[in-house]
């Protein structure tokens, strides 16, 4: 099951070599997973397409809150 979200994605388009194993886990697991969890499909979600910040990573779902806020 792929994220609808992958087309908009800033962190799925990443020129991330690889062998990047941190990269490529959160993109199996969110990306290419279940991505309900995914702090970037939340962000996208709740704030109707606004900008994500390039620097957020799909797990930090502790930010989403503060960058809807913003």
């Amino acid at each position: 099951m792929k994220c609808d979200y992958q087309v908009v994605c800033a962190f799925y388009h990443r020129r991330i070599p690889i062998h990047d194993v941190m990269y490529r886990t959160n993109v199996e697991r969110y990306c290419e997973g279940n991505s309900t969890d995914c702090a970037i499909c939340q962000v996208l979600k709740k704030s109707n397409f606004l900008k994500v910040h390039g620097d957020l990573y799909p797990n930090q779902t502790f930010r989403v809150d503060g960058i809807l806020k913003s």
